[in-house]
C-alpha cells in the first residue's frame, strides 16, 4: 500500500473526502454512526444534490444518526477535526491551506457537488496524506478524483458494490484501478482510525459477529446502564412512551450525540439540565424515535411489492377494500408510496376497491408533516418522474401529495407493541423498525403481525431485517432479497430454516 498506511504527523486537521450520489445518504448514516474519533480527521462531503437547496434536511439527516458533528459548510470556513461537512447544493467545494473554499460548478460538471472536484484539491493540498471515499451512486464521478489521490500516494477506497445501492460510482473506480481498498461503509471509520494509533477517544466495536441483518455494537458497560436506566424512566414519566425494551446500544448512541450537541460530558452534568429544563425529556423522547423516510425507498422492492399486491387483488370481489397498515410510518412517506403503487395497479378500476392505508408513529412531529403530506424535493429522488406528476404538485420548494392520495390514507399516534391492530389486513408494511428492538420483542411484533394480516396476507420489512425462528414458523417466503412475506395458516408445519 501506499505512503497513508503510516500515521500521518502532521499537526494540521487533515480534510477525508466523501464522494456520494444516489444511495449515498443510507450508506453515509451507517458510516458516520460507527465513525471513530481520531482527534486528526475532518471529513468533507460531496453529495449530489439539485440545485435548489435540500442541503440541511441532509446534514439533518446524517447528524442523527453521526457520532460527529455534522454541519453545511461556509465558504473560507476553517476544518476542524472530528466534523462533518457537507458542500452545499449548487456548489463545488475544494480543500485549501486548511479551508474549504465554496464556488460556483464549472458547466461541465454533470452533477454538484462535484466529488471529482473535491479530491482533485485534497490531492494538491495533501498529497500523501490525501484520503478520498466513494460511496454509492450512479455514474462516475469521483474517478478522476481518486486517480490524483493515488498519483500522489494517498488513500482512496470505495464502498463494496455488493452492498452499495447503486454501485456506478464505486465500480467505475474499482474497474480503473484507482481505489486502495474495498469495504464496507461500517468497516471504514475503524479503518481510518488505525491510521492515528494512541488518538482513538471512541472504543472499537466488538469481533463478535453479529446476528443476520443485525449491525454489531459496542457492549453496555455498566456506567452507561446506570446513566440510561433512570432517564429512560423520566422519559416515559414526560411523555408516556416507554423505551425500556429498544436496544440499549441504539439510544446510547443517540444520547451521547445529544450530549454532544450540548456540551454536556457527564451523566450528572446531564440529570442537572434535565432538572433546569424538563422539556429536554420530550427532545431525547424525539431523537430516540426512528423518524427517517422517502418515496419508493429501496425502489425495485417496490416493484417486487406492486406484482404481489396485484396477484393478492386478483382474488378480491368487486367493493372489497384494500387495507394496509404501516407501523413506525414515521413521516408519511412509505405510506403515500403504497397508495401510489394501488393507484398504478388499479387505474380507473380503484373505484371498485377502496383503498385504505393506516400509518402510525409515536412521533406527533413526524406525524405532523405526514398529515400536511408535503416534502422537500430530496424525499423523491427514488421516485419516477411520471409519478411526480401523476400524484404530486408543486408547492415552492416542495411537493404536495394531491388530495385523492391524500384521502386514501390516514395517520394515528400508537404504540405498535401496545395498541390495538386491526383484523383482515392485506400488507403489513413495517421496515426498519425491528432493528431497533430486542430480540423477544421482535417475536411479539411478527406475532401481532400474523393475528393482524388475512390469510394469504403480506409482510413487508427492510432490508436489514430477517425473520426470527418463531417468525420463520408464521410466514413462509416470497421474496426475500426484498425482505417480502406471506402469512402461514397457523395449522401449517413448516420445517424450520
Amino acid at each position: 500500500m501506499t505512503r497513508a498506511d503510516a500515521p500521518f504527523p502532521s499537526p494540521i486537521p487533515l480534510a477525508a473526502g466523501v464522494g456520494a450520489s444516489a444511495g449515498g445518504l443510507e450508506a453515509m448514516l451507517s458510516m458516520f454512526a460507527r465513525m471513530r474519533r481520531t482527534g486528526r480527521l475532518a471529513y468533507v462531503v460531496a453529495q449530489h444534490m439539485m440545485h435548489n437547496g435540500h442541503s440541511d434536511l441532509v446534514a439533518r439527516l446524517i447528524g442523527r444518526e453521526s457520532a460527529l458533528p455534522v454541519v453545511v459548510a461556509t465558504n473560507a470556513v476553517h476544518l476542524q477535526a472530528d466534523t462533518v461537512y457537507l458542500i452545499p447544493a449548487g456548489k463545488d467545494g475544494r480543500v485549501r491551506d486548511g479551508r474549504l473554499e465554496l464556488s460556483d460548478p464549472l458547466p461541465e460538471n454533470l452533477s454538484t457537488p462535484s466529488v471529482n472536484v473535491l479530491f482533485r484539491s485534497i490531492a494538491e493540498a495533501q498529497r500523501s496524506q490525501a484520503i478520498g471515499i466513494v460511496l454509492s451512486g450512479a455514474g462516475s464521478d469521483g474517478t478522476i478524483g481518486c486517480r490524483a489521490i493515488q498519483s500522489g500516494g494517498g488513500l482512496t477506497m470505495a464502498q463494496d458494490p455488493v452492498e452499495a445501492k447503486f454501485a456506478g460510482m464505486p465500480s467505475a473506480a474499482i474497474t480503473a484501478r484507482v481505489i486502495g481498498r474495498v469495504l464496507m461503509v461500517g468497516q471504514i471509520g475503524e479503518t481510518l482510525a488505525t491510521l492515528f494509533p494512541g488518538r482513538q477517544l471512541i472504543p472499537p466495536p466488538p469481533k463478535a459477529a453479529a446476528s443476520a441483518g443485525a449491525r454489531a455494537e459496542p457492549a453496555v458497560t455498566d456506567a452507561q446502564h446506570e446513566e440510561l436506566a433512570p432517564l429512560l424512566r423520566q422519559v416515559f414519566d414526560a411523555t408516556g412512551i416507554d423505551f425500556s425494551s429498544y436496544k440499549k446500544e441504539t439510544l446510547l448512541r443517540r444520547l451521547e450525540k445529544r450530549k454532544s450537541t450540548l456540551r454536556v460530558t457527564s451523566a450528572a452534568d446531564y440529570q442537572a439540565l434535565v432538572r433546569r429544563r424538563p422539556g429536554e425529556l420530550e427532545i431525547l423522547q424525539n431523537l430516540f424515535l426512528v423518524s427517517v423516510s422517502s418515496f419508493f425507498r429501496d425502489r425495485e422492492s417496490f416493484r417486487v411489492i406492486q406484482r404481489a399486491l396485484a396477484d393478492l387483488l386478483l382474488g378480491k370481489d368487486a367493493g372489497q377494500p384494500i387495507r394496509i397498515w404501516v407501523p413506525g410510518c414515521a413521516s408519511g412517506e412509505e405510506c403515500y408510496t403504497l397508495a401510489i403503487v394501488l393507484f398504478e395497479i388499479l387505474g380507473e378500476a380503484r373505484r371498485r376497491h377502496p383503498i385504505s392505508i393506516t400509518g402510525t408513529d409515536l412521533n406527533p412531529e413526524a406525524l405532523e408533516m405526514a398529515e400536511k403530506g408535503v416534502y422537500r424535493l430530496t424525499a423523491f429522488q427514488e421516485m419516477d418522474e411520471v409519478f411526480r406528476g401523476r400524484y404530486l404538485r408543486d408547492a415552492g420548494q416542495h411537493l404536495s401529495v394531491k388530495p385523492e392520495v391524500k384521502a386514501c390514507v390516514t395517520f394515528e399516534q400508537r404504540d405498535v407493541l401496545t395498541g390495538t391492530a386491526a383484523a383482515g389486513l392485506d400488507l403489513i408494511s413495517c421496515r426498519n423498525l425491528l432493528i431497533y428492538l430486542k430480540s423477544p420483542l421482535q417475536d411479539q411484533l411478527i406475532r401481532i403481525f400474523h393475528q393482524a394480516l388475512r390469510p394469504g396476507g403480506l409482510l413487508f420489512m427492510g432490508q436489514s431485517e430477517s425473520l426470527t425462528f418463531a417468525g420463520n414458523a408464521l410466514f413462509a417466503t416470497v421474496d426475500y432479497l426484498h425482505r417480502l412475506f406471506r402469512r402461514r395458516d397457523r395449522a401449517s408445519r413448516p420445517t424450520p430454516t
